[in-house]
């Protein structure tokens, strides 16, 4: 035989007063609906340590992207050559 749990019976009906809905607290700026909706969007984002190494490299760069232009004499080459190409070209 299984055991019966315990019920809380009520003979009266209850009846839950309907308070104002989600959209209406959320119009008011007062209610704590829209000042906990207002807080997490201002809340701070924390930064990965990925994202903040980046940004550490980037600031050591003076602003400039990694890798935004080819090193080595090959590149040093073939930018001399395009500089001089242009400067033809201009003549």
């Amino acid at each position: 035989m299984t055991r019966q749990k315990k019920r809380r019976h009520t003979r009266e009906w209850v009846e839950f007063e309907d308070g104002p809905s989600r959209k209406d607290k959320l119009s008011n700026p007062d209610s704590y609906e829209s000042r906990k909706r207002k807080a997490k969007a201002e809340q701070k984002k924390n930064r990965s340590v990925f994202q903040k190494v980046q940004d550490a490299k980037a600031a050591a760069n003076g602003g400039q992207k990694e890798n935004s232009h080819a090193r080595g004499r090959l590149a040093d080459k073939i930018r001399k050559l395009n500089a001089q190409n242009t400067v033809d070209s201009n003549d």
